[in-house]
């Protein structure tokens, strides 16, 4: 008799956990259904410079638009790049490093793109300075247009257009009011309309009507300098936006106090106007 019950117990031992199993919360058991799952890596890959390499030799090389490589290695001159330095080859776009303070809004303003089509990783939260986040096939690149305005070298300004300079830094008489003043920026005579770049890379503080210097573009920069642009006949960006070097600004033109088709170009270290040419390449 002892043997039947004690199998009946052993039979009730098995079978309770059953008759309990629907009442119980279900179990996490972990695995892969519960993980996110993985991205794949930014479209780049890393090539070490070999001597003799130029950022344009490189480019040829690996079948990458020039303007794409400039823009993914900001930081690199393209002709004084040194054996044993890390290039980034980006595929199909560029691969851009966010600045301080820079938005994904300003980074699709930057290469004229939506700001759905750029890609990053580390998440759902928005990139912080520093991250990379990959640009699709841009519109635009500016990185270009500041290698071309800076004599083919980075410089810390480039010329915002070429033309004839009419008006250089320094005492004249004003050609309206007919007054010996000092004239605190860089007259560059241009046809109106044409596009005005900006010198450095920075944060636009001022896009708007000011006074004498009509529609008037300011850009601060983080070395505690300050661009002006000047006369135009409209901007191309607005205040609290950040700019590469290079970026178009605004277009020329002849609005506030001015005697014809120019762009007055200030470069301001603080408030102290200083003379564009001991600056520019």
């Amino acid at each position: 008799m002892s043997k039947d019950v004690t199998l009946a117990a052993l039979l009730g031992l098995l079978v309770l956990p059953l008759l309990l199993a629907p009442f119980l919360p279900p179990r996490d058991v972990g695995g892969p259904s519960t993980l996110a799952p993985e991205m794949p890596p930014l479209p780049y890959k890393t090539y070490t410079v070999h001597e003799g390499d130029s950022l344009a030799a490189i480019a040829a090389r690996h079948n990458v638009p020039l303007s794409y490589l400039l823009a993914s290695n900001p930081t690199k001159d393209p002709d004084r790049i040194r054996p044993g330095e890390a290039v980034v080859l980006p595929h199909g776009g560029v691969v851009h490093t966010l600045r301080p303070g820079q938005t994904l809004d300003d980074v699709a303003a930057t290469y004229d793109v939506a700001v759905s089509s750029l890609e990053w990783r580390g998440g759902p939260a928005e990139p912080r300075a520093g991250d990379r986040v990959f640009v699709p096939r841009p519109a635009t690149v500016p990185h270009s247009d500041a290698l071309r305005l800076g004599g083919g070298h980075r410089n810390q300004f480039i010329w915002p257009l070429r033309g004839r300079i009419s008006s250089p830094f320094g005492w004249r008489t004003h050609p309206i009011l007919r007054e010996l003043h000092l004239h605190i920026g860089l007259d560059i005579a241009v046809p109106e309309g044409t596009p005005v770049h900006a010198a450095a890379a920075g944060r636009v503080s001022q896009a708007g009507w000011s006074g004498e210097y009509g529609i008037l573009v300011v850009v601060d920069h983080e070395d505690g300098y300050s661009t002006y642009y000047a006369h135009l006949s409209r901007t191309t960006v607005t205040a609290g936006q950040y700019v590469e070097q290079g970026q178009v600004v605004g277009l020329s033109g002849n609005t506030g106090l001015s005697t014809g088709p120019h762009l007055h170009f200030e470069i301001r270290e603080g408030a102290v106007p200083v003379d564009p040419q001991l600056y520019l390449p």
